[in-house]
């Protein structure tokens, strides 16, 4: 009769040794080498790399000329704070004593840093009369008696209601041209040509410039006075 193997003596199992090392070492899906797997990351498309690129450049430009634009405004706005006056009293005596000089480019009566007498010489040779000089009406026709210079500075003496001279529409082109270039200098303040401010006073000319009314004809009126314009006087202005 046969034993059964548990009434052998023998301590060792069923399994053999070689089986039982081979079954022993045996590894399960979580104990897996490493190495095994080989990262499959997905290279970035060269389309995709170019947008972000031009997206990124696009936000840089955007900033440094929001940052550019807060700046000018800010500079413009001290500087604007910090100009004196453009006044020159309320007489061209008074005017004169306080060191004054009429500009006819401005038409009016201004202190030494509000000209520029240089481009002021020029506009004076820009004209259509004799030598380049400018032709001043009484009334807004040409067979109305001329103004010399000389007395379109001493008409800001007079009532409001005298104190009105006319020319033409080529004049009034030259004028905006040349207080462009000034203002581009440095020198201007709007507020003696009947607006408060820069940008009005170009809007103004654009429109006027493109406006198609013949260059001779006169229909340009203007009040000579004494710089920045008394209580109200903006309003009849224009």
């Amino acid at each position: 009769m046969m034993n059964s193997p548990s009434s052998s003596g023998s301590s060792e199992p069923f399994i053999p040794k070689p089986s039982k090392a081979e079954y022993s070492e045996v590894r399960t899906s979580d104990e897996e080498d490493p190495n095994l797997f080989v990262s499959q990351t997905r290279p970035k498309s060269r389309l995709r790399t170019i947008f972000s690129w031009i997206s990124k450049t696009i936000i840089i430009v955007l900033a440094l000329h929001s940052l550019i634009t807060l700046s000018i405004s800010a500079a413009i706005r001290i500087r604007e704070a910090a100009l004196p006056a453009c006044y020159c009293g309320t007489s061209t005596a008074e005017a004169l004593a306080m060191g004054c000089k009429y500009d006819s480019l401005a038409t009016s009566w201004l202190p030494p840093h509000c000209r520029d007498d240089e481009l002021t010489a020029l506009f004076e040779r820009a004209g259509n009369g004799p030598g380049g000089a400018w032709l001043y009406h009484a009334a807004n026709t040409s067979a109305s008696r001329l103004y010399s210079l000389e007395e379109m500075a001493y008409l800001a003496d007079r009532p409001d209601a005298e104190r009105q001279a006319w020319s033409t529409i080529d004049w009034h082109n030259m004028h905006c041209f040349y207080t462009l270039v000034k203002q581009m200098r440095g020198r201007a303040k709007m507020e003696y040509t009947g607006f408060p401010d820069a940008t009005a006073h170009a809007e103004h000319c654009a429109v006027a410039m493109t406006d198609g009314i013949p260059r001779n004809k006169i229909v340009i009126g203007m009040s000579p006075g004494f710089g920045d314009p008394r209580l109200g006087e903006l309003r009849n202005m224009g």
